[in-house]
């Protein structure tokens, strides 16, 4: 016997997703640095030499004296060639003085007055001095450098963020459906 029953066939939904994906975007712009270097300041300072000249000997190796050093000059020149001539004098006086021992005192008095040179000899004529006196004091040269350094004024620039959010759609492909149906023999029976 066949019993009746209720056939039911259900399909299920089906749905769809629009998805729109978030962008993010970060941009870091660069910093700047501005970097400056002062120049530096150098300094040099030579100082003037000095010469100082002192012609006081030469002027008087020509004879260009003040009034009393001129005499006081002339003074002291006839003292010493007074006590000159009063030792050679002496000197003479005593070779001569010696005859009696031997020896040729003429010739050697002679001898010493320059009349004749020993060994062939002839001085050279006595050098003068100039008598001028140059003299140079030095000054030190003062370098004096003064440093600036650097400067750094560094502009920060905080990043650029955009961000769009994303959007999900949910849509409907297909609706559920519900089928049923009733199958075998229909009988009305009462028991």
């Amino acid at each position: 016997m066949q019993l009746p029953y209720i056939r039911m066939q259900s399909t299920f939904v089906q749905l769809g997703l629009n998805m729109r994906k978030p962008v993010q975007e970060i941009e870091q712009p660069r910093a700047e640095m501005n970097l400056r270097q002062e120049p530096a300041v150098l300094t040099i300072q030579q100082g003037r030499m000095e010469m100082s000249l002192d012609a006081s000997q030469a002027r008087s190796n020509i004879g260009i004296m003040t009034s009393m050093e001129f005499s006081d000059n002339i003074a002291s020149y006839g003292r010493s060639k007074l006590l000159e001539a009063i030792g050679q004098i002496s000197y003479e006086g005593d070779t001569m003085m010696r005859i009696e021992s031997g020896g040729n005192p003429i010739a050697d008095l002679a001898l010493d007055r320059g009349i004749l040179l020993r060994d062939g000899y002839t001085p050279p004529a006595a050098s003068l001095d100039e008598g001028v006196h140059v003299q140079f004091e030095k000054k030190p040269v003062v370098i004096d450098v003064k440093r600036n350094g650097m400067r750094m004024d560094p502009v920060l620039k905080p990043p650029v963020h955009t961000y769009t959010p994303g959007k999900v759609e949910p849509y409907i492909l297909k609706w559920p459906s519900l089928q049923m149906e009733a199958v075998g023999i229909f009988v009305d029976r009462s028991v």
